[in-house]
C-alpha cells in the first residue's frame, strides 16, 4: 500500500528571531507525533536529556519518536532520510537558516512527490524587526521572509509594550496580508497551528488535546462530511471566516465518490486526492484564536447541516 505524502512545515525568520527555540518547543511538546526535524546545525537543540535516546553523527534520536537531523549541504539527501524512516514520520519540520528564503525551501518540498507542503511559519523578533526592515543590507531579505508566511509569529512579544506591538502587527499585516498573525514568547506556538490536528483520529471538540495555549484557541470539528463536488467544496472554503487560522481533514465528493484531503492555512487552500493509506472516515478540524470567530460561523460557511452524510 502506498504511503500518504508526509506533511512539511518550513520555519523561517531572520537571525535571532527564535527559530531554534521554536524547534526545542516542538520536540518537547511532540507527544505522540513522530516528527523529523531538519536543521542546518542542531548543536543548539537542547531538549531535556531524558528525551534523548541516542546520538549518532548528524542525527539525534528522541525517546518520543522524533528525530533531529543536520541538513548539511544536501537538502534532498535529508529528505530521503526522512522519507525512508521506519516507522514513517507524521510530519517533517525544516528550520531554515537565518538568511534563507523559506519560500524557496518550500519549493523543494513541493517538488518531492513523497512530501506535501503544509505550512510556512516565519518568526519576527518583536524587539528587532523594525530595525532589520530598515537596514539597507538585510531589509529586503527580512521583508521577503515575512511575505512568504502562512503563519507569522511575532516572537519575543513580551519585550515590547502594547503600543509597539500594535504598530508591529499593523506593519507585518501589510507585508504579509494573507498570513495568520500570532504573538508568542520563547517560540511557544501551539503545535496544532504548526502541523494541524490529525484529522483521522481527532474529531471531538468536547475533550480537546491539552496544550499550553488551550485558553487562547477554540476548535471545531465534524466527522462524516460530503460535498456535491469540487466546485461546491471550493465555494464553501471561500466562505470560511477570516479568523480561522487552520482547517484540515478529509471530505467526500459525492459526484466522484472519492475522498479529498483539505488543507487551509491563512487563506492558502490546498486540495489533493487522498492516498489509499488515508482512507479514514471523512471529517474536518478547524482552529482559531478565541474570539476571532465562532463554531456556528464555521458550520454556516461549510453548510454542514446540508452536506453531512
Amino acid at each position: 500500500m502506498s504511503r500518504a505524502p508526509i506533511p512539511v512545515t518550513v520555519v523561517g525568520g531572520y537571525l535571532g528571531a527564535g527559530k531554534t527555540t521554536l524547534v526545542n518547543h516542538v520536540l518537547r511538546e511532540a507527544r505522540d507525533r513522530r516528527i523529523v526535524v531538519l536543521v542546518n546545525d542542531f548543536g543548539d537543540i537542547a531538549v531535556d536529556s531524558a528525551l534523548i535516546a541516542a546520538r549518532e553523527g548528524d542525527k539525534l534520536t528522541l525517546a518520543n519518536g522524533c528525530v533531529c537531523c543536520s541538513i548539511g549541504g544536501d537538502l534532498f539527501a535529508a529528505f530521503d532520510c526522512a522519507i525512508e524512516r521506519e516507522p514513517a514520520a507524521d510530519a517533517i519540520l525544516i528550520e531554515a537558516s537565518g538568511v534563507a528564503e523559506p519560500e524557496r525551501i518550500a519549493d523543494f518540498a513541493r517538488a518531492e512527490p513523497d512530501l506535501a507542503l503544509d505550512t510556512i511559519v516565519v518568526l519576527a523578533d518583536a524587539a528587532a524587526v523594525e530595525r532589520q526592515l530598515a537596514d539597507g543590507y538585510v531589509g529586503a531579505t527580512v521583508a521577503r521572509q515575512i511575505a512568504a508566511a502562512d503563519l507569522l509569529l511575532l516572537n519575543k512579544s513580551d519585550l515590547v509594550d502594547v503600543g509597539a506591538r500594535d504598530a508591529l502587527r499593523a506593519r507585518l499585516a501589510r507585508l504579509a496580508p494573507r498570513a495568520a498573525l500570532l504573538e508568542t514568547c520563547a517560540g511557544a506556538a501551539p503545535l496544532e497551528l504548526l502541523f494541524g490536528d490529525d484529522p483521522a483520529s481527532r474529531f471531538s471538540c468536547t475533550a480537546p488535546a491539552a496544550v499550553d495555549h488551550e485558553a487562547m484557541f477554540e476548535r471545531w470539528s465534524r466527522a462524516d462530511l460530503a460535498f456535491a463536488g469540487l466546485d461546491a467544496l471550493r465555494d464553501a472554503l471561500a466562505r470560511l471566516p477570516s479568523g480561522v487560522h487552520r482547517l484540515k481533514g478529509f471530505v467526500r465528493l459525492r459526484d466522484e465518490g472519492r475522498l479529498v484531503l483539505v488543507q487551509a492555512v491563512a487563506g492558502r487552500v490546498d486540495l489533493s486526492p487522498a492516498a489509499p493509506a488515508q482512507a479514514a472516515a471523512p471529517g474536518l478540524v478547524a482552529i482559531w484564536p478565541r474570539g476571532s470567530t465562532t463554531a456556528s460561523d464555521v458550520e454556516r460557511a461549510l453548510d454542514v447541516a446540508i452536506n453531512s452524510l
